[in-house]
C-alpha cells in the first residue's frame, strides 16, 4: 500500500507539486532518501551503516543498534565519528515517524519553510556552534548573519569562508497530538577546516502557532 501511495505521489508531484509521501494525510516527507527509507521501514532499521562509536567501546552498525546504545551510552566526540552520526539522522526520523498519527495537511505550505527557519528559528534553543552567539535581540540566522544566509524551499543556510550551517525541514507530521503539523528538522553544522562536525535531529512543535521557533532535540 505504501509503495502504491509513493508512486502516485511521485507522479502527481510532476503535475501539482506533491511533496514526499502522503499516506492518509498523516505525514509529508520532503527528503528523497528519507522517503525511500520510510517505504520499507523495517528493512531500513536493519540496513547496515557505517560504525558509530559510543563510550564503553560500543558500536552501532544499524538503526536498531543505534537506538539501543543511544539510550545507555554517549556518542564518541571524534570528528570522524561525528561525521558518521550524519548517517543516523534518518534513524532518528524513522523512529519519530513510526509513532505518528493522522492530521490534515490541506493548508500546509512547503515552499517557504526555509525562509521561516531563517527568520524565526531561535539558535539558542538547541546545541550547536551558534547556540551561544545569540542575544535577546538577535538570535536567528537572518538576524546574526544577514549577508551570508540564504534559503531554498525547505532549507536555510549560512555559508562563510570557514563554516557551513544548514537546517532542513525533512518531514511534517502530527507528533504532539493536536491538529497542527509539527516539523522534523535536520541540522548540519560543519567547519570547513575539518576541526568540527555536528549533526542533530530536531522537532519543532506547532510552528503555525509560533512567532519564534524553539525546538526540541531528538533523542
Amino acid at each position: 500500500m505504501r509503495a502504491e501511495i509513493y508512486l502516485f505521489c511521485l507522479f502527481f508531484s510532476v503535475l501539482a507539486g506533491c511533496v514526499g509521501i502522503k499516506p492518509e494525510d498523516s505525514i509529508y516527507i520532503l527528503d528523497d532518501k528519507l522517503s525511500v527509507s520510510y517505504m520499507d521501514i523495517d528493512d531500513s532499521l536493519k540496513h547496515k551503516r557505517s560504525k558509530l562509536l559510543f563510550s564503553g567501546d560500543q558500536e552501532a552498525f544499524n538503526c536498531n543498534t543505534y537506538f539501543e546504545l543511544a539510550s545507555k551510552y554517549s556518542i564518541e566526540e571524534s570528528i570522524h565519528n561525528q561525521q558518521v552520526k550524519s548517517e543516523y539522522l534518518i534513524c532518528d526520523t524513522l523512529k519519530i515517524l513510526s509513532n505518528e498519527s493522522g492530521f490534515s495537511t490541506e493548508k500546509v505550505k512547503t515552499t517557504d519553510l526555509g525562509n521561516e527557519l531563517l527568520s524565526k528559528l531561535d539558535l539558542r534553543s538547541f546545541p550547536s556552534s551558534l547556540s551561544r552567539a545569540g542575544s535577546e535581540i538577535s538570535y536567528t540566522l537572518k538576524a546574526l548573519h544577514p549577508n551570508q544566509t540564504s534559503y531554498v524551499d525547505n532549507v536555510a543556510e549560512l555559508e562563510t569562508e570557514d563554516w557551513a550551517f544548514t537546517v532542513e525541514v525533512v518531514a511534517l507530521a502530527k507528533i504532539n497530538g493536536n491538529s497542527y503539523p509539527d516539523w522534523i528538522v535536520w541540522v548540519f553544522d560543519e567547519s570547513k577546516s575539518g576541526n568540527y562536525r555536528g549533526y542533530s535531529t530536531l522537532i519543532l512543535y506547532d510552528p503555525e502557532e509560533s512567532e519564534v521557533f524553539r525546538v526540541t532535540k531528538h533523542p
